[in-house]
């Protein structure tokens, strides 16, 4: 019997080296990609050089620990084991609660009183730092509103432990520390800036509903959304009666949820976690009327409104957006053109808005507006960069102008911005020269 064992595992050991060699190199058996998995797939060049300063051995090394063979199912056979037998994820920003249920750790500490310590060292600081955010915040909304006619407000989105607080991981309670979301709505109350904080009204619904505000496994929300946005955008026209469409909620349907939600998803797992939990989807419709205008709207915070950017009813309640993801990412428009918010002119984005709303999870507004309100603050302080903006704004609606300046862009090998500001510029250089 044991020499019989022998010779299976003599014969099975090469055979398992081989297939793991082949699918190395060949990858004849597919495997489902890991998400968020940013891995070396250029295999390094061999040269003298490299060779002789160790970097290709190194750069091999690298290769092959991200790319051997079965590298998807060994990650999530790993993490499978993790999370069953000791409840850790493989990411640290992940944390698993009671039953099936799944926060972002920091929500987590921030609902625990914790997370403010990731942040300041005391309750002065805290304070002092939210209260020159929201003195900014209500500087830059007088200039906009009174020099230009742009409205700029904010709402906290609501954060999942809040919301669901039976589900989280037992945890020791500091009572000592500030929440920013609550100072920062304490001093927009004072103030007399223009805010929400869904989290209150999100905990009133889910104490009493029978639909989950938030699916198990996913810390977004999901059809609870069209509430935000429905009081989001009431909210906004109260506050110059700009004529705002109002949505409708026609109905909202219950289906059963296939595949991995979305935190479950990014811990790449081997199996599907088990929950029965339904998804609901709302249908919503758009009353139109003959006061009726849609805003442009900017949008300045994280990815509480991606599920607005799914609503195919967008389109009939605003005319265009920009969604400047964690002040970092630019997304314009509704086809979403992509780019660095630094490489952008981003005072031009804000004076071609009616609206600019900046929003967070509640946890993230330890963060402030990072460093939104200061840049536009000293840009729009700026006579001169308010003046060429203006007018590039102005110029980008002709359709006749636009055509030769991208041409004269094309000819000179330039991005069409930045020949339309050589033109804004060019313009106001003439007019003050006749001056």
């Amino acid at each position: 019997m044991k020499k019989t064992i022998y010779r299976i595992l003599f014969f099975l050991t090469p055979a398992m080296i081989f297939i793991i060699m082949a699918q190395t190199s060949w990858h004849p058996f597919e495997m489902k990609p890991l998400k968020n998995d940013k891995k070396n797939t250029e295999a390094p060049q061999f040269n003298f050089e490299s060779y002789k300063d160790n970097s290709f051995q190194k750069a091999v090394e690298d290769y092959l620990r991200d790319n051997y063979g079965f590298r998807e199912f060994g990650t999530r056979l790993y993490n499978q084991y993790r999370y069953s037998f000791y409840k850790i994820t493989c990411n640290n920003f992940f944390t698993p609660g009671k039953g099936h249920w799944m926060f972002y750790f920091p929500g987590v500490k921030d609902y625990y009183g914790l997370e403010f310590y990731s942040h300041f060292k005391t309750n002065e600081e805290l304070t002092e730092y939210i209260d020159s955010q929201v003195d900014m915040l209500n500087e830059l909304r007088s200039i906009l509103k009174n020099d230009h006619g742009i409205e700029l407000l904010s709402f906290i989105a609501p954060d999942k432990p809040f919301i669901y607080p039976q589900y989280l991981p037992e945890m020791e309670k500091d009572s000592t520390t500030l929440n920013a979301a609550e100072y920062f709505t304490k001093r927009f109350e004072e103030t007399g800036f223009p805010n929400i904080n869904l989290i209150p009204w999100y905990k009133e619904i889910a104490d009493t509903s029978s639909r989950n505000l938030f699916m198990p496994m996913d810390s977004h929300w999901t059809f609870a959304a069209v509430y935000a946005y429905d009081s989001l955008f009431r909210f906004m026209n109260s506050l110059n009666d700009f004529g705002i469409p109002k949505m409708k909620i026609d109905s909202i349907t219950e289906t059963k949820y296939e595949g991995r939600q979305d935190d479950e998803a990014t811990l790449n797992l081997l199996f599907k976690v088990p929950n029965d939990t339904p998804k609901y989807t709302a249908h919503v419709s758009v009353e139109s009327g003959g006061q009726n205008r849609k805003p442009k709207v900017l949008f300045v915070g994280d990815s509480f409104i991606f599920a607005f950017e799914y609503m195919p009813a967008k389109t009939k309640l605003i005319s265009y957006y920009e969604n400047w993801f964690y002040y970092n990412r630019a997304y314009r428009g509704f086809a979403k053109k992509e780019d660095k918010v630094s490489n952008i002119n981003r005072l031009r984005s804000i004076l071609n808005a009616d609206f600019i709303v900046v929003y967070s999870v509640g946890y993230q507004w330890y963060d402030g507006t990072r460093g939104f309100v200061e840049d536009a603050l000293e840009s729009i302080k700026d006579p001169q960069q308010v003046r060429v903006s203006l007018l590039m704004n102005e110029i980008e609606k002709d359709p006749e102008k636009m055509k030769v300046i991208e041409a004269n862009a094309k000819n000179e090998n330039i991005s069409v911005e930045k020949m339309l500001e050589l033109e804004a510029k060019s313009i106001i250089g003439s007019q003050n020269d006749e001056k």
